[in-house]
Protein backbone atom coordinates (compact mmCIF):
# COMPACT_ATOMS: atom_id res chain seq x y z
CA UNK A 1 0.00 0.00 0.00
CA UNK A 2 1.48 3.32 -1.12
CA UNK A 3 0.65 6.57 0.67
CA UNK A 4 0.93 9.70 -1.50
CA UNK A 5 1.14 13.30 -0.27
CA UNK A 6 0.70 16.48 -2.34
CA UNK A 7 1.07 19.91 -0.66
CA UNK A 8 2.88 21.97 -3.30
CA UNK A 9 0.02 24.49 -3.62
CA UNK A 10 -3.10 25.56 -1.73
CA UNK A 11 -4.49 22.11 -2.52
CA UNK A 12 -4.10 19.51 0.22
CA UNK A 13 -4.27 16.01 -1.24
CA UNK A 14 -3.51 12.53 0.09
CA UNK A 15 -4.13 9.15 -1.54
CA UNK A 16 -3.71 5.41 -1.13
CA UNK A 17 -2.68 3.19 -4.04
CA UNK A 18 -2.66 -0.62 -3.85
CA UNK A 19 -1.93 -2.99 -6.75
CA UNK A 20 -2.84 -0.36 -9.39
CA UNK A 21 -6.07 0.41 -7.56
CA UNK A 22 -6.68 3.85 -6.07
CA UNK A 23 -8.13 2.84 -2.71
CA UNK A 24 -8.77 6.38 -1.50
CA UNK A 25 -8.06 10.00 -2.30
CA UNK A 26 -8.85 13.14 -0.32
CA UNK A 27 -8.31 16.43 -2.18
CA UNK A 28 -9.36 19.72 -0.62
CA UNK A 29 -8.84 23.40 -1.37
CA UNK A 30 -9.46 25.22 1.90
CA UNK A 31 -8.10 28.20 3.83
CA UNK A 32 -6.55 26.04 6.53
CA UNK A 33 -2.78 25.63 6.34
CA UNK A 34 -1.15 22.30 5.51
CA UNK A 35 0.27 22.17 9.02
CA UNK A 36 -3.30 22.20 10.36
CA UNK A 37 -4.88 19.71 8.00
CA UNK A 38 -2.34 17.29 6.52
CA UNK A 39 -2.02 14.79 9.39
CA UNK A 40 -5.77 14.87 10.17
CA UNK A 41 -6.47 14.23 6.47
CA UNK A 42 -4.13 11.21 6.44
CA UNK A 43 -5.69 9.81 9.62
CA UNK A 44 -9.23 10.40 8.31
CA UNK A 45 -8.48 8.77 4.97
CA UNK A 46 -6.93 5.69 6.59
CA UNK A 47 -9.92 5.39 8.90
CA UNK A 48 -12.56 5.77 6.19
CA UNK A 49 -10.72 3.37 3.86
CA UNK A 50 -10.28 0.87 6.72
CA UNK A 51 -6.55 0.72 6.04
CA UNK A 52 -4.27 0.01 9.04
CA UNK A 53 -1.16 2.16 9.01
CA UNK A 54 1.04 -0.94 9.30
CA UNK A 55 -0.05 -2.00 5.79
CA UNK A 56 1.57 1.08 4.22
CA UNK A 57 4.84 -0.09 2.67
CA UNK A 58 5.96 3.00 0.69
CA UNK A 59 5.43 6.75 0.41
CA UNK A 60 5.41 9.11 -2.58
CA UNK A 61 5.54 12.86 -2.03
CA UNK A 62 5.44 15.93 -4.27
CA UNK A 63 8.76 17.82 -4.09
CA UNK A 64 7.89 20.89 -6.15
CA UNK A 65 8.49 23.42 -7.38
CA UNK A 66 5.64 25.23 -5.69
CA UNK A 67 4.79 26.78 -2.34
CA UNK A 68 7.94 26.84 -0.20
CA UNK A 69 5.98 26.36 3.04
CA UNK A 70 3.66 23.70 1.63
CA UNK A 71 6.56 21.68 0.23
CA UNK A 72 8.44 21.79 3.53
CA UNK A 73 5.39 20.60 5.46
CA UNK A 74 4.56 17.80 3.03
CA UNK A 75 8.12 16.55 2.73
CA UNK A 76 8.81 16.74 6.47
CA UNK A 77 5.67 14.71 7.12
CA UNK A 78 6.50 12.13 4.45
CA UNK A 79 10.10 11.76 5.61
CA UNK A 80 9.05 11.47 9.24
CA UNK A 81 6.57 8.71 8.45
CA UNK A 82 9.00 6.89 6.15
CA UNK A 83 11.68 6.96 8.83
CA UNK A 84 9.33 5.90 11.63
CA UNK A 85 7.81 3.06 9.59
CA UNK A 86 11.15 2.12 7.94
CA UNK A 87 9.67 2.12 4.43
CA UNK A 88 10.98 3.51 1.09
CA UNK A 89 10.16 7.03 -0.03
CA UNK A 90 10.17 8.56 -3.50
CA UNK A 91 9.94 12.21 -4.48
CA UNK A 92 7.89 13.23 -7.53
CA UNK A 93 8.18 16.63 -9.21
CA UNK A 94 4.95 18.60 -9.17
CA UNK A 95 4.94 19.22 -12.96
CA UNK A 96 5.40 15.50 -13.61
CA UNK A 97 2.53 14.59 -11.30
CA UNK A 98 0.32 17.21 -13.00
CA UNK A 99 1.09 15.55 -16.35
CA UNK A 100 0.00 12.24 -14.83
CA UNK A 101 -3.45 13.79 -14.33
CA UNK A 102 -3.91 13.49 -18.10
CA UNK A 103 -2.73 9.97 -18.92
CA UNK A 104 -3.19 9.24 -22.63
CA UNK A 105 -4.03 12.83 -23.56
CA UNK A 106 -3.18 13.58 -27.22
CA UNK A 107 -2.33 17.22 -26.45
CA UNK A 108 1.03 18.47 -25.33
CA UNK A 109 0.72 19.04 -21.58
CA UNK A 110 2.12 22.21 -20.05
CA UNK A 111 2.05 22.49 -16.26
CA UNK A 112 2.34 26.10 -15.07
CA UNK A 113 3.08 26.69 -11.39
CA UNK A 114 2.91 30.15 -9.84
CA UNK A 115 6.42 31.49 -9.19
CA UNK A 116 5.12 34.96 -8.21
CA UNK A 117 5.96 38.37 -9.69
CA UNK A 118 4.34 37.40 -12.99
CA UNK A 119 6.54 34.35 -13.46
CA UNK A 120 5.69 30.67 -13.67
CA UNK A 121 7.57 27.40 -13.44
CA UNK A 122 6.87 25.60 -16.70
CA UNK A 123 7.65 22.31 -18.40
CA UNK A 124 6.24 20.37 -21.33
CA UNK A 125 5.21 16.72 -21.57
CA UNK A 126 3.71 14.37 -24.11
CA UNK A 127 2.09 10.97 -23.69
CA UNK A 128 3.17 8.27 -26.12
CA UNK A 129 0.83 5.44 -25.27
CA UNK A 130 1.42 4.80 -21.57
CA UNK A 131 4.87 6.44 -21.54
CA UNK A 132 5.28 10.03 -20.38
CA UNK A 133 7.90 11.95 -22.39
CA UNK A 134 9.46 15.17 -21.12
CA UNK A 135 9.73 17.65 -23.99
CA UNK A 136 10.99 20.61 -21.97
CA UNK A 137 12.63 20.46 -18.53
CA UNK A 138 11.41 22.63 -15.68
CA UNK A 139 12.26 26.30 -16.17
CA UNK A 140 11.02 29.69 -15.06
CA UNK A 141 9.74 32.50 -17.32
CA UNK A 142 6.96 35.04 -17.43
CA UNK A 143 3.68 33.72 -18.80
CA UNK A 144 3.83 35.70 -22.05
CA UNK A 145 7.22 34.25 -22.96
CA UNK A 146 6.01 30.71 -22.28
CA UNK A 147 2.98 31.16 -24.53
CA UNK A 148 5.10 32.61 -27.34
CA UNK A 149 7.46 29.65 -27.08
CA UNK A 150 4.63 27.09 -27.17
CA UNK A 151 3.00 28.63 -30.26
CA UNK A 152 6.00 27.44 -32.28
CA UNK A 153 4.90 23.82 -31.76
CA UNK A 154 1.65 24.49 -33.69
CA UNK A 155 -0.07 21.73 -31.72
CA UNK A 156 -2.88 21.60 -29.16
CA UNK A 157 -1.57 22.33 -25.65
CA UNK A 158 -3.42 21.51 -22.45
CA UNK A 159 -2.49 23.73 -19.48
CA UNK A 160 -2.69 22.76 -15.82
CA UNK A 161 -1.46 23.96 -12.43
CA UNK A 162 -2.18 27.00 -10.29
CA UNK A 163 -0.12 29.20 -12.63
CA UNK A 164 -2.41 28.21 -15.49
CA UNK A 165 -5.48 29.07 -13.43
CA UNK A 166 -4.05 32.52 -12.73
CA UNK A 167 -3.26 33.01 -16.43
CA UNK A 168 -6.48 31.43 -17.76
CA UNK A 169 -7.60 34.51 -19.67
CA UNK A 170 -4.23 35.05 -21.38
CA UNK A 171 -4.04 31.36 -22.32
CA UNK A 172 -7.53 31.10 -23.77
CA UNK A 173 -7.27 34.37 -25.72
CA UNK A 174 -3.79 33.68 -27.07
CA UNK A 175 -4.32 30.77 -29.44
CA UNK A 176 -7.19 28.50 -30.47
CA UNK A 177 -4.88 25.52 -29.90
CA UNK A 178 -4.44 26.42 -26.22
CA UNK A 179 -6.92 25.02 -23.71
CA UNK A 180 -7.30 24.59 -19.96
CA UNK A 181 -7.39 21.11 -18.49
CA UNK A 182 -10.76 20.17 -16.93
CA UNK A 183 -11.29 21.12 -13.24
CA UNK A 184 -10.56 17.56 -12.10
CA UNK A 185 -7.23 17.56 -13.97
CA UNK A 186 -5.97 21.12 -13.60
CA UNK A 187 -4.96 20.95 -9.92
CA UNK A 188 -2.28 18.79 -8.24
CA UNK A 189 -3.67 15.47 -6.97
CA UNK A 190 -2.07 12.90 -4.70
CA UNK A 191 -3.52 10.10 -6.84
CA UNK A 192 -1.25 11.21 -9.69
CA UNK A 193 1.73 11.52 -7.33
CA UNK A 194 0.97 7.92 -6.33
CA UNK A 195 0.96 6.68 -9.96
CA UNK A 196 4.24 8.39 -10.81
CA UNK A 197 5.83 7.26 -7.57
CA UNK A 198 4.68 3.66 -7.97
CA UNK A 199 6.29 3.51 -11.41
CA UNK A 200 9.64 4.60 -9.99
CA UNK A 201 9.39 2.11 -7.14
CA UNK A 202 8.54 -0.70 -9.58
CA UNK A 203 11.71 0.18 -11.48
CA UNK A 204 13.69 -0.23 -8.27
CA UNK A 205 14.26 3.48 -7.75
CA UNK A 206 13.78 5.17 -4.38
CA UNK A 207 15.20 8.22 -2.61
CA UNK A 208 17.28 8.54 0.53
CA UNK A 209 14.96 9.55 3.34
CA UNK A 210 17.68 11.65 4.97
CA UNK A 211 18.81 13.59 1.89
CA UNK A 212 15.56 14.07 -0.07
CA UNK A 213 14.86 17.81 -0.33
CA UNK A 214 12.28 20.05 -2.02
CA UNK A 215 12.94 21.19 -5.59
CA UNK A 216 12.46 24.94 -5.12
CA UNK A 217 14.16 25.96 -8.42
CA UNK A 218 14.70 29.48 -7.05
CA UNK A 219 15.68 31.21 -3.84
CA UNK A 220 13.00 32.25 -1.38
CA UNK A 221 12.07 35.93 -1.01
CA UNK A 222 13.53 35.83 2.51
CA UNK A 223 16.92 34.76 1.12
CA UNK A 224 16.86 37.50 -1.50
CA UNK A 225 16.01 40.18 1.09
CA UNK A 226 18.70 38.89 3.46
CA UNK A 227 21.39 39.18 0.78
CA UNK A 228 20.24 42.69 -0.16
CA UNK A 229 20.45 43.80 3.47
CA UNK A 230 23.82 42.14 4.06
CA UNK A 231 25.73 43.19 0.96
CA UNK A 232 25.29 39.96 -0.97
CA UNK A 233 26.36 37.71 1.92
CA UNK A 234 24.60 34.34 1.79
CA UNK A 235 22.24 33.57 4.68
CA UNK A 236 23.41 29.91 4.62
Amino acid sequence: MLLAIETSSLVSSVALLHNDTLRAELTIQAKLTHSEQLMPHIADMLDKASVPKNTIDSIAVAIGPGSFTGLRIGLATAKGLAYAWNIPIVGVSTPESLAWNSIGCADLICPLIDAQKGNVYFSLYEWQGTQLIERLPIGIKNVEDVLIMLEKYDRPVSFCGDGALLARRAIEQRNCLFRMAPPTMVIPRAGSVALAGALRLAEGSADDCMSLTPSYKRRSEAEVLWEKRHGGQSCL
